[in-house]
């Protein structure tokens, strides 16, 4: 029998005030569960998307791009 059948099993048998206890204890136990940071963007490598093929350009030179429809 899993521990979460046997939690299951003893659920009828409480008294109000320890079905009360045990909602408080488990919204408390969710709670630490849910604050544990995962990882951030910060904590990655850094990768490498290979090398740049060509200079990037002033913005005028990108709008002018854009308005003859060649990107």
């Amino acid at each position: 029998m899993s521990t979460l059948a046997k939690i299951e099993a003893a659920i009828p048998q409480l008294t109000s005030g320890e079905l009360a206890e045990l909602e408080q204890f488990l919204r408390e136990a969710r709670r630490e569960k849910a604050a544990v940071p995962g990882q951030s963007v910060l904590d990655m490598e850094p990768s490498s998307l290979g090398k740049m093929l060509g200079p990037l350009g002033t913005r005028e030179e990108w709008y002018d791009e854009m308005l003859e429809g060649r990107v």
